[in-house]
């Protein structure tokens, strides 16, 4: 179990300002994000796929999994570091806000600059609660999913985990927080079960944070099976496919039960299936495939593409409200050529995301180390 894989295939070391964590840096994440983010899409821009292959809504399940794991890494290896250099570890924290905020706040206010410049008054008018990561609590306060803004959801419970998660990680012995993991999935669950039960507008049990924190728990599980360090073994080349084979066949429940009605109490219970594929997803990436998948995650446009998701996210809708009219017009519409014009949108979204990233979003991420510096020098 704490054997370390040493193959470069696995984790190679990267600059700092890419995604990493200690310094390690695992492409073959990137490219699981990569095909997360084209199923977030393809869902969005109303691909004609059957519905066994509509993964959109676990794909937002799969990223909030990534997220638990990673910012559960960095807290720990902080965690460390403070301890070892005799500070406090509470200093940790603005260290950590920062951070984040550095990341996500730039491509955010750069979309909604963009709404606002294209005068698209959904956004205008209510740019408050966006900029203020109030997203998912807008969409319960106007009881709909709300058109360009509904995608932001999912962003404001992030940042809401972000609040949450490190005064759990501080305040919690490691030797104690698989307990916490585990309280965490009851709590989901328990929230979504109320929710059905008492007829709750659906939107709540979506967006609200106590309905996802088990896909946050989920990534601090495997977080916590590879004692926080990446490159650790976690599962033999034999349990791996085992699990695997109970993984697949908790997907195929969670999609049977996503037909099932809305007030049925299965339905409460389906992130929970979905839960098991994505943690045995994650686990097993984050240990390095090797073969054809293990080539496929590591591609290189698929590793870019993962690199700049959060852009593309951001930015997709945009781009679907402002040229989706314009493939429209030119023949590219849902009816005749929807798959042409789905692809299209999504090559868009890419190059705008990249445009973001390149020109905007790097350049202000090297302001990252005078702010890790100016806290990590104060006494």
């Amino acid at each position: 179990m704490s054997e370390n894989l040493s193959s470069t295939s696995v984790v190679t070391n990267r600059s700092p300002t890419e995604r990493a964590v200690g310094g390690v840096y695992q492409p073959q994440i990137d490219g699981l994000r990569a095909l997360a983010i084209t199923g977030v899409l393809l869902h969005h821009f109303g691909m004609h796929i059957p519905d066994s292959l509509e993964y959109g809504p676990m794909s937002v399940r799969l990223f909030f999994a990534l997220t638990g794991y990673f910012i559960t890494m960095w807290l720990w290896k902080a965690e460390d570091a403070a301890r070892a250099g005799g500070v406090s570890v509470w200093r940790e924290l603005p260290v950590f806000h920062a951070r984040r905020l550095l990341r996500i706040v730039p491509p955010l206010y750069l979309s909604l600059a963009v709404a606002v410049l294209f005068g698209l008054d959904i956004i205008t008018r209510d740019l408050h609660w966006h900029a203020l990561f109030a997203s998912n609590f807008y969409a319960v306060h106007v009881g709909y999913w709300p058109p360009m803004v509904a995608h932001l959801w999912s962003l404001a419970v992030q940042e809401q985990f972000y609040l949450l998660w490190p005064m759990v990680i501080l305040f919690t012995p490691r030797r104690w927080f698989l307990g916490v993991l585990v309280l965490s999935v009851l709590i989901a669950v328990a929230f979504r079960f109320y929710c059905v039960t008492a007829g709750v507008d659906p939107l709540i049990r979506w967006t609200m944070l106590p309905g996802s924190i088990d896909s946050f728990a989920i990534g601090g599980f495997v977080a916590w099976l590879g004692q926080g360090k990446i490159g650790t073994v976690i599962m033999t080349t034999p349990q791996r496919w085992g699990f695997g084979v109970l993984a697949f066949a908790c997907l195929f429940v969670a999609r049977s039960l996503r037909y099932l009605p809305q007030d049925s109490l299965w339905v409460p219970t389906i992130e929970l299936w979905e839960g098991v594929f994505i943690g045995w997803l994650i686990a097993a990436t984050s240990q390095g495939w090797r073969g054809p998948l293990g080539w496929l995650l590591s591609l290189p446009p698929l590793v870019y593409i993962g690199k700049i998701s959060l852009g593309i996210y951001l930015f997709h809708v945009l781009v679907e409200v402002l040229v989706g009219p314009r493939l429209v017009a030119g023949g590219l519409d849902p009816v005749h050529d929807n798959t042409l014009r789905v692809w299209s949108l999504w090559l868009i979204s890419i190059v705008v995301a990249a445009a973001s990233w390149h020109f905007f979003e790097k350049p202000l991420s090297k302001l990252k180390p005078a702010v890790v510096g100016r806290f990590n020098n104060r006494k």
